[in-house]
């Protein structure tokens, strides 16, 4: 009998918004050893978290206010976070040129959290999203969810596919089969298209990372979903927060317009703000 995907079964057969949070944390816990990779993000790396403004918080000047959720508004589950386990969502991308990188890591991080861009009922709109660079100031060690059989359109996401293969090759056969056949299925649910109110179908995926947090890993990094495949998303546990520091803030608005598709989207950039090592508080700027 193959345990393998018995228990992957087992995960499958349940009915999610019945929110059965122990029976899925019991069968995590038994999937025993498989070869996860770790992603290391060392001094000088940066990390965009991107959050939304509103009507009633038009301009933050909190340091807080752009880091993760605090644990009592934390009260649902997301892709990587669960109501006791709430995480530092930010968007990343492999070293290529600064300017890209810092391109892209903000297209990744816009399109996570931002209904307006992402809807295709919403033809035209306008909101504002402040984006908080943070910089990487000691080791933060992150679990790989990446599916190692797919062909990725993006170079960068199949060079980290290839990686992932060469670590695995160490392994026994079995070891190797057994962890391809896992990564393969919880890169399925961290890729999912999730719709609103139905948080529900983030249990697996975030009570994995609840497991992985709880062992080695600072957390977890995964291909974005919202901007198919464009940049990686990172959640990261508050534990190792003093090892991120915030360096800059920038607020823009975004404006969509009736049009085509490729040319409807604008991002003005309005206030910006450097901040000083240790400031729990920061002025915007205007540009």
């Amino acid at each position: 009998m193959d345990n393998n995907i018995d228990i992957i079964k087992e995960l499958q057969k349940l009915k999610l918004s019945d929110y059965p949070v122990r029976e899925i944390t019991e069968i995590i816990q038994k999937i025993g050893r498989i070869g996860i990779m770790i992603t290391d993000y060392h001094k000088t790396k940066d990390i965009e978290r991107a959050v939304n403004n509103t009507k009633e918080e038009p301009e933050f000047n909190l340091v807080s206010r752009i880091s993760y959720k605090p644990a009592e508004y934390n009260q649902t589950f997301f892709r990587a976070s669960t109501p006791n386990t709430t995480m530092f969502y930010g968007a990343v991308l492999p070293a290529q040129s600064i300017e890209t990188e810092k391109k892209y890591a903000r297209i990744t991080g816009m399109s996570e959290i931002s209904t307006l861009l992402r809807s295709h009922e919403i033809l035209e709109g306008q909101s504002r999203i402040t984006f908080g660079n943070w910089e990487v100031s000691g080791n933060i060690s992150l679990a790989t969810i990446i599916d190692p059989t797919r062909e990725y359109a993006q170079t960068y996401l199949n060079e980290l596919k290839d990686k992932y293969h060469n670590f695995i090759a160490k392994e026994s056969k079995e070891i190797q089969q057994k962890s391809i056949k896992y990564l393969k299925y919880f890169s399925t649910e961290f890729s999912k298209e999730v719709g609103t109110c139905q948080n529900h179908e983030y249990l697996i995926s975030a009570l994995l990372t609840e497991f992985l947090v709880g062992r080695q890993f600072d957390g977890v990094v995964y291909p974005s979903v919202r901007s198919q495949g464009y940049g990686l998303c990172v959640a990261i546990h508050p534990r190792v927060m003093n090892n991120l520091k915030l360096t800059k803030v920038l607020q823009c608005k975004l404006i969509k317009t009736a049009g085509q598709p490729d040319d409807n989207i604008s991002l003005i950039n309005e206030k910006v703000c450097l901040v000083e090592d240790e400031a729990t508080e920061f002025k915007l700027i205007e540009i």
